[in-house]
């Protein structure tokens, strides 16, 4: 490979890792947890609350909720949180990505999760189908 495909391709895996990183869409994990935390807190306290009223003992569950609106809040803000968390946490890769993995086929290559670019090495057709092997490579350190 010549010095400046070399370097080209090192341009390019610099800027898509620099796309790659921008478009995860990531929150700060110390401020998902503080606010989940936090929640959590309120709707223990509401419960303990909750649980302690005693004029509620016989009453249907709508008529006890909308008695104590704090807890009613926190355990839909809960719920709600914890949805979110786990349909954020369950996200496919970015469409940039997909996109990208599409368009380096084509050339033998491959990229992570992170942007940085797999070889991807043909090797023998097995049976009417293309096999192939990949092999990490760091372009930067070429």
């Amino acid at each position: 490979m010549e010095d400046s495909e070399a370097e080209d391709l090192r341009a390019f895996e610099r800027r898509l890792t620099e796309v790659v990183g921008g478009t995860a869409e990531k929150p700060s994990p110390f401020r998902w947890r503080l606010v989940l935390g936090a929640t959590f807190a309120c709707t223990a306290i509401s419960a303990c609350h909750w649980l302690r009223d005693a004029q509620g003992g016989g009453s249907l569950l709508f008529r006890m909720l909308s008695s104590h609106s704090a807890f009613a809040c926190s355990l839909a803000t809960f719920c709600l949180l914890l949805v979110y968390g786990l349909n954020h946490a369950a996200k496919q890769d970015p469409p940039i990505l997909r996109d990208t993995r599409e368009t380096l086929s084509t050339f033998w290559l491959n990229c992570d999760n992170q942007g940085r670019l797999i070889r991807v090495q043909p090797s023998n057709n097995l049976g009417g189908l293309a096999r192939s092997r990949t092999t990490s490579t760091n372009w930067q350190n070429k």
